[in-house]
């Protein structure tokens, strides 16, 4: 049995050491970093996403669990959950430049195609996009961008009903030295309903997929 959600976030970011080792240490607190050493150990419940890439991910008790991508930094994320007809957790996970948000939405839509006859369309599937933000009046707030209706768009064409959408903003200026920019899905194997997101800046996210 795959083990349960870990916790990867922290109470406090360290700040930058003039000790190397400390250095080396902070860096691999970093929740990208746990998740990039449980992958070179042979942990074969992780997907990850390069940037530029889009990736789907069957989740099961037995299997993947976890699926993230890192390097935010202006980049959109899109995180598309749905249910198979096997009572699955699908998880589509795309990770793409802001000036490429048509190849994100055609990379997209390939994986919706592969899995489109296995989907059951009776789920109302969820949307989670973590795109870059700004303050304004001491409100954080998304950047205008058209990923998401673009992305709204073609979600509607395979799923007929409405669908659940998440903006979360991220920041780019004045982030700290070990500043975490990933964005994780966790699932947890004993009840796969169960998600955990966890954003850019380490911002937690707990879902209940009624699945």
């Amino acid at each position: 049995m795959v083990g349960k959600i870990i916790n990867l976030t922290r109470t406090v970011i360290p700040k930058i050491s003039a000790n190397t080792k400390e250095n080396i240490k902070n860096i691999n607190s970093m929740p990208e970093m746990i998740l990039h050493q449980m992958r070179t150990r042979g942990d074969k419940s992780i997907v990850h996403v390069d940037m530029n890439h889009c990736a789907a991910a069957r989740i099961t008790p037995n299997g993947i669990n976890t699926i993230y991508t890192d390097a935010l930094n202006g980049c959109n994320s899109v995180g598309i959950i749905t249910k198979l007809k096997t009572g699955d957790p699908l998880a589509i996970l795309s990770h793409y430049v802001p000036t490429n948000t048509d190849g994100q939405v055609k990379a997209l839509e390939k994986q919706l195609n592969t899995y489109d006859s296995y989907i059951d369309k009776n789920y109302k599937p969820k949307i989670f996009f973590n795109i870059r933000g700004y303050s304004d009046y001491g409100k954080f707030e998304a950047v205008p961008n058209d990923i998401i209706d673009k992305v709204k768009t073609l979600v509607s064409k395979f799923f007929p009903k409405e669908v659940d959408t998440s903006i979360t903003p991220y920041k780019t200026k004045g982030r700290c030295a070990f500043f975490s920019s990933a964005n994780i899905f966790q699932f947890d194997p004993e009840n796969l309903t169960k998600l955990k997101i966890t954003n850019v800046g380490e911002n937690e996210k707990f879902i209940d997929l009624n699945i």
